[in-house]
């Protein structure tokens, strides 16, 4: 198995000549999703990309400047943390896409915190730069499983185990395997 690399997404997006797309024009108040994606707002391009290609493998995808693009990302305030806890609880996972930039984000730590407290199922989605094959994690990041990809999105245990993302979904522990 292998973690996506920048690269990989950007080769993605260019081959696929896709574009960014609001959907702010639909209600989303009762609309489910199967992943909210926490992210640093830096990586839109890659951000982007993973969207879609989670939506490429059948999976509802939430990204607030994609599909509110009226938020202000700009600004920790009581209506846009209430509309993300909204949204939170609208979605069954919340993957955390790890890069560079994201160590810098205001928003992910709490939006982890806030899910795990809702939900708690959250996973990992690393943003490799170059063939890395697994994930550490640091901190309480190593306390979540991780993603990775090798035709089939997988979730990996923090211990030794893994099941696909839609077999997650559904209930199964990466750790039965």
């Amino acid at each position: 198995m292998a973690l996506l690399k920048e690269s990989d997404l950007r080769s993605y997006l260019n081959k696929s000549s896709l574009t960014c797309e609001s959907a702010s024009n639909r209600s989303l108040d009762h609309e489910k999703f199967d992943v909210f994606l926490s992210h640093s707002y830096r990586d839109k391009d890659l951000v982007f990309a993973v969207k879609k290609y989670l939506e490429d493998h059948d999976l509802s995808v939430y990204v607030d400047w994609i599909d509110e693009q009226e938020l202000d990302r700009s600004s920790v305030d009581v209506e846009t943390a209430e509309t993300l806890r909204k949204r939170m609880s609208q979605c069954q996972s919340l993957l955390f896409v790890t890069s560079s930039n994201s160590t810098t984000s205001k928003w992910m730590p709490w939006e982890c915190g806030y899910f795990d407290g809702i939900n708690g199922k959250i996973a990992i989605f690393p943003i490799a730069k170059s063939d890395e094959s697994s994930f550490a994690g640091q901190e309480y990041l190593g306390l979540y499983p991780y993603i990775d990809v090798l035709g089939t999105i997988w979730v990996n245990s923090v211990k030794s185990g893994f099941c696909s993302m839609k077999e997650w979904l559904n209930g199964k522990s990466p750790d039965s395997y």
